[in-house]
């Protein structure tokens, strides 16, 4: 069976000044996205909102890559979201469910379980008015494959990416960024605690220092949409998060770039780490925040 990859690449250089700080930075993007599609689907994402904040399955192969270890503790109960009443919780939880099953399904946990997931978040998405993406062959092959995880965690990544363009063609923006907030807070917290402490795993820590700049995108979304009330309440959240991340140890270096065999390789910039206080901060109001969420 033949299948295509995509790459999209995009490396702009830009000044901007991170997380409301008064220094200018300079920061260098490379985004590299590799989907593979079945031959005939012709699967493009419509709009590059979602290429600026990573879906939940290319988050959590990073974190897979990071001498990870599985926690079956760290995902919310199904049950939590039969609770939900309103648009905004309903949304915000099917971006943590999005996590979470995407959590499940990079440490290839059994299909029962992923299924149960997969099925609340069809639920859930009816909901909020996300019909599209749960017809045709995608939803197809989510359920034919959930042997391979491999296989299974590949076009659950499609699934996710054709989630977003639905809600962007519908002129969704609110509910999207409803979404792309509980995702990002279930993987601070997938990642906070795996890490543990401050200085236990570098890989995670290094993970969690990169997310500054997915926080900078995602504030820049959700800022577009500032009139709404529970939106603005998470963008004030999100800038604590923003002042911890400019409490960081910081050192940083000249930026090089080389050109090899064609590729455009990028060296340089800045290399942050936690201390002990400044992870406690990050971890207590990720809690905080993924706590009246899911509440």
């Amino acid at each position: 069976m033949t299948k295509h990859i995509i790459y999209v690449i995009s490396i702009p250089l830009f000044l901007f000044v991170s997380c409301n700080s008064e220094a200018d930075a300079i920061v260098v993007e490379e985004t590299i996205i590799n989907v593979e599609v079945e031959e005939g689907q012709n699967y493009e994402p419509k709009n590059l909102v979602v290429y600026s904040i990573p879906s939940p399955n290319e988050q959590m192969n990073l974190f897979y890559n990071s001498n990870a270890k599985f926690d079956p503790s760290l995902i919310l109960p199904l049950s939590n979201f039969s609770s939900y009443s309103t648009d905004a919780k309903k949304a915000l939880n099917f971006g943590v469910l999005m996590s979470d099953g995407a959590y499940l399904t990079r440490f290839s946990q059994s299909k029962g379980r992923w299924m149960d997931y997969h099925t609340t978040l069809k639920n859930l998405g009816k909901d909020i008015g996300i019909t599209e993406s749960f017809k045709g062959n995608l939803d197809i092959n989510v359920e034919e494959l959930a042997n391979d995880s491999n296989k299974l965690f590949e076009v659950s990544s499609q699934y996710y990416l054709s989630i977003y363009d639905e809600l962007i063609e519908k002129q969704r923006g609110v509910e999207l960024s409803f979404i792309l907030s509980g995702a990002w807070i279930e993987t601070m917290h997938i990642l906070l605690t795996s890490a543990n402490k401050y200085d236990e795993n570098s890989e995670i820590q290094t993970h969690i220092v990169d997310q500054r700049f997915v926080l900078e995108n995602l504030m820049g979304i959700l800022g577009d949409y500032k009139d709404n009330l529970q939106l603005n309440d998470l963008l004030k959240q999100f800038d604590e998060i923003c002042q911890v991340y400019l409490k960081l140890n910081c050192e940083n270096f000249d930026l090089e770039i080389e050109n090899r065999e064609e590729l455009l390789i990028l060296n340089g910039g800045s290399t942050c780490t936690f201390d002990s206080d400044s992870f406690k901060e990050m971890k207590s109001l990720v809690k905080q925040i993924r706590t009246s969420i899911i509440s």
